[in-house]
């Protein structure tokens, strides 16, 4: 596992309890994590946050993924972006050549963990 290096940290998904065990085990290795439930909440935290990395569900309700990586991308260029889906087949889309990295849940958190450390 790679150590932390304290960064800001923002998960879109609307599965809470999802977000609360990323959230849990992020924290624990030393970053600073906030989670929202979809796309317009994502929207207006960037506006006010500039985090170092963005781990974006695609599918939510009201406003998915899919439909904002470009403003994400706008808003905060310097962010990472990480795919975290469950739809394996974006793998190979033009959202996921967008992001830094693509990850399919229901793997081993670690990897997970792994990726962020690498970002």
């Amino acid at each position: 596992m790679v150590k932390a290096r304290n960064k800001n940290i923002v998960i879109a998904d609307d599965n809470q309890d999802l977000c609360m065990a990323i959230t849990d085990v992020l924290q624990e290795v030393g970053h600073m994590v906030h989670a929202v439930n979809n796309g317009y909440e994502l929207l207006s935290y960037l506006e006010n946050n500039n985090p170092s990395i963005v781990i974006l569900d695609l599918m939510m309700p009201e406003k998915d993924g899919i439909s904002i990586i470009s403003t994400i991308r706008h808003l905060v260029p310097h962010s990472r972006i990480i795919i975290y889906t469950g739809h394996q087949e974006y793998e190979h889309s033009v959202y996921a050549r967008t992001a830094d990295h693509f990850l399919v849940k229901g793997g081993n958190i670690d990897n997970l963990i792994d990726i962020v450390g690498k970002l």
